[in-house]
């Protein structure tokens, strides 16, 4: 196997969005047509509407253009007709060119009412601002659109005597809330779901404190603009409630699909999963690196409690990887909810899995498996000493990942839980890796040590594990020692008190029986 692979550098990251924080000013994005702008780019990137689009232009195009055309011609025959049938000569050619005219300029003013509508409606894309800059002066809207770039008016501080938080009139959706900067002249007002992100509206909060940090305003303006706890639970729960529960996208993603904001461009599916599809994505923010989208389904047509719980369950994901700060774990850079669907933003890992590399190469020499047993003892050590402990309860084959440099990787922590409540859980991970105590929905920290021993089973006989068993891979293949043979059956003991206890106790056990000095990397 191939020892010399280098992982490639990671590249800077770089400013994006037109988004700048920095001791003189700050500006954040502001879309007054948001949703408008998130419909549209949808349906201009999903190929799979790309023809009822084509059609819907053509006909659109028709009815406004082509049909008034064909009725005039019409028009023009008809009276021409009815004309001649009124009298020959010159009397009758008069009376044809009168109404022939008469059409020609219900014509004309049709298309230039079209135009004119076109027109007007451009000229108020272009009337609307597109960002929010806050300095030591105060506060002003910008407009840098293609074809027009300037600065509205500041609204000074010293001017400002407070902001406040409103709800308009038959309007329900916190999005839907304004800031208002309440000052001496015009109050600057500001719509919540303008800002597209909540990290946006931190920095409206952070602007406010320190250019004006004396200026009084209300809690509920606090709490509305601060970035909610556990990164955004908050933001999602806004983003796949609040809006119609109506889903854009009825397929799977397709190549060149973006998301949020055009920050993600999908390039292919990885995998599908009975929550969703994991895609291999661009991240345009960070310096256009590699990165998987993990996508969850978040029912529509339900109670809204079972949406709630669905989103919680996400969530919970998300907030457990984003407090988990390890090498060998998979790094979450980013999570959100776009067109009910939750998307975890994780790093891409150049590498396979156990089981993929067993199936395309066969089981594992043995000082293979004892370096890659001390490096699953390892990933263990980190997240059990956590306060509260993490046990993943899935920790198989199949969530190991490989790298070319030799590195083990863990992913998917969908069922991973924190052990600070004693509650009984459900019964979740593949049966074949999972212990008593786990089937009866009362994990512990060791049920993760007997999983490991049964994925370190695996690997050395190329067979899944009987469910519920005390292990011997010795017993599949003979060339399996004695002594790594015996660590594999303590780990999978059935009792707790014949466990090992801890996954240090599983390594000082590889360490003392010998763990070799070459890497398992692969090729």
């Amino acid at each position: 196997m191939n020892e010399s692979f280098q992982p490639p550098a990671v590249p800077q990251r770089r400013r994006s969005h037109g988004v700048t924080t920095n001791e003189n000013e700050i500006v954040v994005r502001y879309r007054p047509l948001a949703e408008l702008e998130k419909w549209m780019a949808q349906r201009a990137e999903d190929r799979s509407n790309k023809k009822t689009i084509f059609v819907g232009i053509v006909v659109v195009g028709f009815l406004f253009f082509m049909a008034p055309v064909l009725l005039f011609i019409m028009q023009c025959l008809v009276d021409w007709t009815a004309a001649s049938a009124a009298g020959a000569g010159a009397a009758g050619a008069a009376a044809a060119a009168k109404a022939c005219h008469d059409n020609m300029m219900f014509l004309l003013y049709y298309v230039l009412g079209a135009a004119g509508i076109g027109i007007a409606g451009g000229a108020y894309c272009q009337s609307l601002p597109t960002h929010l800059q806050l300095t030591s002066s105060g506060v002003k809207l910008l407009w840098r659109h293609r074809f027009l770039t300037r600065d509205g008016d500041v609204v000074k501080w010293k001017d400002i005597h407070n902001i406040s938080l409103e709800l308009p009139p038959r309007k329900n959706s916190p999005l839907d809330h304004i800031v208002r900067f309440n000052s001496v002249g015009k109050p600057l007002r500001l719509r919540l779901g303008a800002i597209p992100s909540s990290e946006e509206r931190a920095k409206i909060l952070q602007g406010i404190e320190q250019f004006a940090p004396l200026l009084q305003r209300d809690a509920e303006v606090v709490e509305a603009l601060e970035l909610p706890p556990d990164h955004s639970y908050t933001e999602l729960w806004l983003s796949a409630l609040s809006g119609p529960p109506k889903r854009e996208r009825l397929k799977p993603l397709e190549d060149k699909a973006r998301l949020r904001d055009n920050r993600y461009t999908v390039h292919k599916a990885l995998g599908v999963g009975g929550q969703g599809t994991a895609y291999l994505a661009t991240d345009h923010h960070d310096g256009d690196e590699s990165v998987v989208l993990k996508e969850f389904i978040l029912p529509v047509y339900v109670d809204v409690n079972v949406r709630r719980q669905s989103l919680e369950r996400f969530e919970k994901e998300a907030r457990i990887l984003k407090q988990l700060d390890n090498n060998q774990v998979v790094k979450l850079i980013d999570f959100f909810v776009e067109d009910h669907r939750g998307y975890l933003v994780l790093e891409h890992i150049d590498g396979l899995s156990l089981r993929d590399l067993v199936h395309r190469d066969g089981v594992f020499r043995e000082n293979q498996v004892r370096e890659l047993a001390v490096q699953m003892c390892t990933i263990q050590e980190y997240l059990h000493t956590l306060t509260p402990p993490v046990v993943h309860r899935d920790f198989t084959p199949d969530n190991l990942i490989l790298r070319k440099d030799g590195t083990l990787k863990l992913v998917d922590f969908n069922v991973a839980q924190q052990t600070e409540s004693t509650a009984t859980g459900t019964v979740v991970g593949k049966h074949a890796y999972l212990p008593p105590e786990q089937f009866r929905g009362q994990p512990t920290t060791q049920s993760d040590i007997y999983a490991m021993g049964a994925s370190i089973f695996y690997i050395l006989t190329g067979e899944d594990p009987d469910p519920i068993s005390v292990l011997h891979p010795r017993e599949n293949n003979n060339s399996v020692s004695i002594d790594l043979d015996l660590i594999v059956a303590k780990a999978t003991a059935i009792e707790l008190k014949d466990r090992y206890q801890t996954a240090t106790d599983v390594k000082n056990a590889l360490i003392a029986a010998g763990v070799p000095t070459e890497t398992a990397a692969i090729d």
